[in-house]
């Protein structure tokens, strides 16, 4: 039997359920999926250049993409070939991954989203300034390894500031936490930490997703933590909500500049509006689908399986990122990023 002809191609590491919701939706003939950190036997990729061409082939024993202009790419998160415990399986997956990086981005394809710009964009400096020229209210913020540095910041914000990781690659969930003129400053040197000012008096927390031109926001709300991460599900209030036409334009703007075409956007929302957090370029949504109904993996399998037009995204150039290590007091929570 001849193999079936698809145009999306699924890159997610295979016990990842966030992919499977959109798999689930995009119907069992129209994609292939693989994992390049572990690339099974039955999936084969590659590609041959000749008279100036890329011809690129993915085939998974019973549907082939051959990638051109009408194939989409959804990237999720596919295993990380240093999470290999063995160097020659940490090798092969590098291998893997760079390969089909490559091959796929010699070609005009649509991407949700392309690492590349994912990971350009992922820098916290680069999105708060983003986010500022879009039109969104942005808190108050500092880098700095210099103890004299942060109790200025702290006393010009009255003792009301937080600190934030900038990265959670190599520990646990650190949570936001506040950070008051009483507390150590002197250990921050020799690493930069990531200070703002603490929105007060929030009525809510809220998670937008964007997809494309549309727009998806959940509000959530807690019994007064800080961090929504740190409080189980079950204690958090999750509902479908609209955000003013203004954010929502902004969000969507915000995205686009990034180079973006999926981003989890997070606020907090006080009497006074609504003030962003931060950008989560490859956000999880499940969980926000699931207890609210709202339809986003239905949204990203659509601009899947009916691209508009090819996207390479370019963005601006980006700061280098910086590396943060916090002294906090919380103990190890349960993410949901």
């Amino acid at each position: 039997m001849p193999h079936r002809e698809a145009r999306v191609i699924v890159v997610a590491a295979e016990d990842d359920l966030t992919a499977d919701l959109v798999v689930r939706r995009l119907g069992p003939d129209a994609f292939v999926r693989l994992d390049p950190g572990r690339l099974r036997e039955t999936v084969t990729a590659g590609g041959r250049f000749a008279a100036g061409t890329w011809t690129t082939t993915i085939d998974d024993g019973r549907r082939t993409v051959t990638v051109g202009p009408t194939t989409s790419v959804y990237w999720r998160k596919p295993t990380r070939p240093e999470s290999h415990t063995d160097a020659d399986e940490r090798w092969r997956a590098d291998e893997n991954t760079t390969a089909l990086l490559g091959l796929l981005r010699a070609h005009p394809v649509r991407w949700i989203n392309d690492p590349l710009a994912v990971d350009a964009s992922e820098h916290k400096p680069t999105q708060l300034a983003s986010a500022a020229r879009c039109g969104l209210r942005v808190p108050d913020t500092l880098f700095a390894c210099d103890p004299h540095a942060a109790r200025a910041f702290v006393a010009d914000h009255d003792d009301k500031v937080v600190v934030k990781a900038l990265t959670q690659r190599h520990t646990t969930l650190i949570p936001t936490t506040r950070l008051r003129a009483c507390d150590d400053l002197d250990a921050i040197i020799g690493t930069v930490h990531y200070l703002q000012a603490l929105v007060e008096d929030r009525l809510f927390d809220a998670r937008v997703t964007v997809v494309g031109d549309r727009v998806f926001a959940a509000s959530i709300t807690t019994d007064g933590a800080l961090d929504w991460r740190t409080a189980p599900v079950a204690d958090c209030r999750h509902a479908a909500i609209t955000p003013p036409v203004d954010v929502e334009r902004a969000c969507v703007e915000h995205v686009r500049e990034l180079g973006l075409v999926y981003a989890a956007l997070d606020f907090v929302v006080t009497a006074d509006g609504w003030t962003y957090l931060e950008t989560n370029c490859a956000g999880e949504f499940g969980w926000i689908e699931a207890l609210t109904g709202l339809p986003i993996s239905t949204e990203i399998a659509r601009l899947l399986t009916h691209p508009t037009h090819p996207t390479h995204p370019t963005h601006p150039t980006h700061p280098t990122r910086a590396t943060t290590a916090i002294r906090h007091r919380a103990g190890p929570v349960r993410a949901r990023m």
